[in-house]
């Protein structure tokens, strides 16, 4: 016989849409809505507000918000006596695009008890039949149920990346965003959901097959005789054997695991978040009842505390199904933090604070770190997890490279100091799969490790507020378990994956060594710049206030503030989240992140105030303000020194110098630095202008707050010199363009390899982005970056597609470019962004100040802003140490102390990186310190106190005595010093 696939597949696609999904849920009655909007800015209320409201009928037709506001619904109706299940639908208005980021809602039981949440793909809620919830449906049918409908706008939308106002709530009179399309009562037909989930797996498998297979014509075939059938069962039955053929022996395995990717923050406020973990947490636990074999694996410690504070019956139900292995917590942090722009301590804390958070809890360990949306990760994470009692790693967010194609799914991940941890990609390349034939496919041939593997994780549900796993992406798993032409599905816990995988690989899983370097969002390293200045200074104040309370409390027997502390730093950890600190949310999020890093830093420096003149600690010593070395005079240049000579011999006018007896830097009239001079062997340090302002148009393909394109950084746009003036210590230049201003001030400090250079600046551009150019006089094929407990080394050149993508990259305080004999370092104490790059004569290093996308907030970053950067003349070393300098916080008052602790170095190079009292309240004191060139050191750590030293991990657990440190290249170190009584 004669077959036309193409016309089957077409057949089949409307049939499923036209004939069976109306009949899914057959209306069986109605039901009266009334609503009551909260208004005002007391949103959300507590349920048992809600509950006392005073309600008003809303009709099918009617709308309800206003944007960004909560309506609540009280559904009333009589549930008809049915054979079937009956559910309430309710489409409260959902577009069609998106499945997660718009309206939820949230089904509560009268007595203020939630139930399940209703999402565009999942607006179900199940009155009578199996798993239906408890004390909702009276003996008589009669029901009602109360619901939390949100209005949140869909903020990526098509077209995407537009400008929006919808970042922030409306003005009074924009129309409400949603209205109510449908609510009523259906009997939902279980025999039509088996058969459009068979349909499904065969019609969606056939594609997926050759058609020189007989399979695909086998699978062809039924799915016609299926489309022939004169009833559901006889559909059915056409296509059961084509369903029970057994994959084949060699068939790739996955392992699915539900999931439910949630931003902390990201196109809604955080106070948003808490409702959609609640919402989600709420649809996973209704399908465990129906579905015994159903895995569901959640992060974020932070999320899991927001549902016990606000729903704890909700919570009690999750803690239940975690001791079960139902729901298992993985990652072990507090959030999923962004992974490359967090200090190293951050990083320790992330994991300290959520693995406490699921031991006390739950009393359970995550073993796999858990970030799959991340972008980029450190080459300090192997290192960091390993000492923290991790075994595996996951994400998956390199497929989104730009440039070059990841080599592996499953790795050992090598990081800066030689540790490896096993690392898997699901090859799937999503964290929200819907468990569809062509998900499976694309795994299969994606995977890039079959030589070594044949088994990968599968991440399934729907994220951001879309509700999680399914019923039909569950009933999707158990079709292809054992399936002929697809993978083997066998839903499961990810540690069973990493498990099998790590006996499976042994020692031949491939290395990757080094960072993973996401060749994208490159502009989170700068977007919305008040983030990076609020963590980098707050990271700043909790280092140097848990060593001065630490000092107190050991030699003073002073209280220890262990709450306000971990308060503190629960606060940091929160915006740490890989869409805060990146400066992608909306403007609401950054708003109030603002206003909290303003708080925070009131209430931490509240801690340390006392009696004693302004300063700082650095390198654990005081450092006096009032007593630090006078400033360097600007001196104008007389008519004999006015022409200095650069590399080239060519001779420059100057009219103005810096001079402090280490380093001479000379201006030119037009504020240009033209020369600087290391006094002390004569070399000439920059290699054209240091310190000119970079403007460029920003205008990305997509992604704007995310991404800064190869394409921008081609042509500047030039700045008016305004004016050039000399103020009696230091040389302000001053530009503009439009209604922006720049102001540029150079000065030098007695006794300091640097040149300070403070950038003013009034932003008011749109879609531009600002560079500082310090072309320097050092030939260097690759430049130097600190990242977390060491740096790391990038090229300078583009010889390789892998290496031209890294057009820009994240520095923390400084980066560093050397030959021999000549080291030079940039050190900043805010920025993250930079680019280092060869230009003739040397090297030009330019860090990224500011950026204005539209897109996801128009107004980012508009306003007055204050950038720090210093040119250091110096070894590595040194560079390290004048950026301990510029990063420390100046207090208004601190009291002379001696050193708690010094490090005696015999060998090597080796810092100590935080002091600070154990987490276990003991009284012990916790110091962290780590080999800080990539050598080996030797040292000893001296108390000035009587304590026994011991060793621990990362999480300050399993001491083992110890007295000469001897550590290896970026060895991180964790020290309990039990005091002696």
């Amino acid at each position: 016989m004669h077959t036309n696939p193409a016309h089957v597949a077409a057949r089949l696609e409307r049939v499923v849409r036209e004939r069976l999904q109306p009949r899914l849920h057959e209306p069986v009655g109605d039901v009266e809505v009334a609503a009551w909007r909260v208004g005002g800015d007391g949103e959300p209320v507590p349920p048992a507000q809600a509950l006392g409201a005073t309600y008003e009928p809303l009709a099918v037709g009617a709308t309800w918000g206003p944007r960004w506001g909560t309506t609540w619904l009280r559904v009333e109706g009589q549930a008809p006596a049915s054979e079937r299940p009956v559910e309430l639908v309710l489409d409260p208005g959902w577009s069609g695009r998106f499945v997660g980021g718009q309206g939820e809602a949230l089904v509560y039981r009268a007595d203020g008890v939630p139930l399940k949440a209703l999402h565009p793909r999942n607006g179900w809620f199940r009155l009578t039949g199996p798993g239906a919830a408890e004390g909702v449906v009276a003996a008589d049918g009669r029901f009602t149920v109360y619901v939390e409908a949100a209005a949140n706008p869909l903020v990526l939308d098509f077209p995407p990346f537009g400008e929006t106002t919808y970042g922030e709530k409306p003005g009074p009179d924009e129309p409400e965003p949603y209205r109510l399309i449908s609510a009523k009562l259906c009997a939902f037909d279980a025999e039509v959901f088996e058969l459009l989930r068979d349909l499904e797996a065969t019609g969606d498998l056939m594609p997926q097959l050759s058609p020189d297979e007989p399979r695909y014509w086998k699978i062809l075939r039924a799915v016609e005789a299926a489309l022939d059938a004169g009833s559901d069962a006889e559909a059915r039955e056409a296509l059961a054997e084509a369903l029970s053929q057994p994959a084949n022996a060699s068939a790739h395995r996955m392992t699915a695991v539900g999931h439910a990717h949630i931003d902390s923050a990201w196109l809604w406020p955080l106070r948003e978040t808490r409702r959609k973990v609640a919402r989600t947490l709420a649809n996973v636990l209704t399908l465990m009842e129906t579905e015994p074999g159903l895995v569901y694996a959640m992060s974020s410690a932070q999320q899991y505390a927001w549902v016990q504070e606000d729903h704890p019956e909700l919570f009690e139900r999750v803690r239940q199904r975690v001791a079960e292995g139902r729901i298992v917590p993985v990652g072990g942090m507090w959030v999923e933090s962004d992974a490359v722009m967090p200090g190293g301590e951050s990083l320790v804390r992330q994991i300290s604070f959520g693995k406490r958070y699921f031991a006390e809890t739950f009393g359970h360990e995550s073993e796999v770190v858990w970030l799959p949306d991340s972008f980029g990760y450190s080459g300090a994470w192997p290192q960091i997890a390993r000492r923290a009692g991790y075994r595996w790693f996951l994400t998956q967010k390199l497929s989104w490279n730009d440039t070059t194609v990841f080599p592996h799914h499953t790795f050992a991940w090598e990081g800066i100091d030689g540790s490896r941890i096993l690392t898997h990609f699901p090859p799937a390349d999503t964290y929200s799969a819907e468990v569809t034939a062509g998900e499976l496919r694309h795994a299969v041939s994606n995977f890039r490790d079959k030589v070594v593997s044949d088994h990968s994780l599968l991440l399934f549900g729907y994220g951001d507020g879309g509700g999680g796993p399914t019923r039909e992406m569950v009933a999707r798993a158990h079709r292809f378990r054992d399936l002929e032409g697809a993978a083997r599905v066998e839903l499961g816990a990810p540690e069973r994956f990493f498990a099998t995988a790590e006996a499976e690989l042994g020692d031949n899983a491939p290395v990757w060594a080094g960072e993973l370097y996401l060749e994208l969002h490159r502009g989170t390293l700068t977007s919305q710049i008040a983030m990076k200045q609020g963590n980098r200074r707050a990271e700043a104040l909790l280092r140097t206030v848990e060593y001065l309370r630490a000092v107190s409390a050991v030699r003073d027997d002073v209280p220890y503030p262990h709450a306000e502390l971990d308060e503190a730093w629960r606060t940091v950890l929160l915006h740490q989240f890989h869409d805060i600190l990146p400066g992608s949310s909306i403007s609401w999020v950054h708003r109030e992140a603002r206003d909290t890093y303003a708080r925070l830093e009131k209430q931490l420096r509240a801690l340390v105030e006392g009696p004693g003149d302004p300063g700082r600690i650095v390198g654990w010593q005081v450092v006096r303000d009032a007593n630090r070395v006078a400033p360097t005079k600007a001196v104008a240049m007389s008519e004999a020194d006015r022409f200095v000579s650069d590399r080239d011999g060519t001779e420059l006018s100057v009219d103005v110098a810096l001079d402090n007896g280490i380093l001479r830097a000379s201006l030119d009239a037009n504020g240009n630095v033209q020369s600087l001079v290391d006094l002390r062997d004569g070399r000439e340090i920059a290699a054209g202008p240091l310190g000119g302002l970079r403007l460029f148009r920003d205008e990305p393909v997509q992604w704007d707050a995310w991404d800064v394109d190869r394409h921008v950084l081609r042509r500047p746009v030039p700045l008016d010199l305004a004016g050039v003036e000399v103020t009696g210590d230091a040389i302000v230049v001053t530009h503009r363009r439009g209604a922006s201003t720049f102001v540029t001030t150079y000065a030098m400090e007695v006794g300091r390899p640097r040149l300070e250079i403070t950038v003013d600046v009034d932003w008011q551009e749109r879609e531009h982005l600002l560079k500082l150019s310090l072309p320097v006089a050092v030939h260097s094929l690759r430049a130097r970056y600190e990242t977390q407990y060491g740096s790391i080394e990038r090229p300078t050149h583009e010889n390789t597609l892998a290496d031209e993508a890294q057009y820009e990259v994240c520095s923390h305080r400084w980066v560093h470019v050397a030959e021999p004999g000549l080291g030079v370092g940039v050190i900043n104490d805010s920025t993250y962004g930079c680019d280092v790059r060869r230009i003739p004569g040397g090297t030009d290093i330019r860090p990224t100040l500011l950026r204005a996308p539209r897109y996801p907030d128009p107004h980012t970053d508009r306003g007055r802003h204050t950038l720090r950067f210093a040119v250091v003349a110096g070894d590595e070393t040194q560079t390290r140490k004048e950026a301990d300098d510029l990063n420390a916080p100046r207090l208004d008052a601190l009291a002379g102390i001696e050193p708690l602790v010094t490090l005696d170095v015999a060998s090597g190079a080796a810092v100590i990186d935080w002091v600070k009292l154990a987490d276990d309240r003991s009284g012990d004191v916790i110091v962290r310190l780590y080999e800080t060139r990539g050598g080996r050191a030797v040292a000893r750590l001296k108390p000035s106190f009587p304590a026994t030293v011991a060793e621990t991990d990362l999480l300050e657990r399993d001491p083992v005595p110890v007295d000469r440190l001897v550590l290896g290249p970026f060895q991180i170190t964790t020290l309990r010093l039990v005091r002696e009584s």
